[in-house]
C-alpha cells in the first residue's frame, strides 16, 4: 500500500496491488483520495483510518464526466493486508466527486454514508 500527493494533478493517489488486498474480488486498488477537512484519512467510530476513494473501472476510456467506478473505503494495513469495503459500485465519478464536495464527510461513517446516496447505474 501506498498514498502519494500528486499537487498539479489533483490531489492524493492510494494504490495497493491485488496481493495486498482483500474484499475486491481479487482486484489491486489505485484511485483518487477523497480528503476529510482536517488530514488525510477518515477514522470511523473505534478511531482505525480509512483511506475513501474514487476507483475508475477497468478499460475504461471516456471523457471525464462519463467515467465510471466505485468509491472503496480502504483501511490501513491490518496483518499486511489493505480490507477493502465497496461504498458505491459503477457511479459516475462527476456525481462522487460532487457528493463528497458538496457534504464534506469528516468520519468513515458520513464518507459511507454520503457514498450511499451516489445514483447508481441507470436501468
Amino acid at each position: 500500500m501506498s498514498w502519494r500527493d500528486v499537487g498539479g494533478e489533483g490531489g492524493v493517489r492510494f494504490d495497493a496491488p491485488a496481493y495486498e488486498v482483500v474484499g475486491y474480488q481479487g482486484r489491486g486498488v489505485d484511485g483518487a483520495a477523497y480528503l476529510p477537512s482536517a488530514g488525510i484519512v477518515f477514522l470511523d467510530a473505534a478511531g482505525d483510518p480509512w483511506w475513501i476513494i474514487f476507483q475508475e473501472s477497468p478499460g475504461v476510456d471516456s471523457r471525464r464526466a462519463q467515467v465510471r467506478g466505485d468509491v472503496l473505503a480502504c483501511s490501513e494495513h491490518h496483518d499486511e493486508l489493505v480490507h477493502v469495503r465497496i461504498l458505491a459500485a459503477d457511479v459516475l465519478r462527476v456525481d462522487a466527486d460532487a457528493a463528497f464536495r458538496q457534504n464534506a464527510p469528516v468520519s468513515f461513517e458520513e464518507a459511507a454514508e454520503v457514498a450511499a446516496r451516489i445514483p447508481g447505474p441507470v436501468g
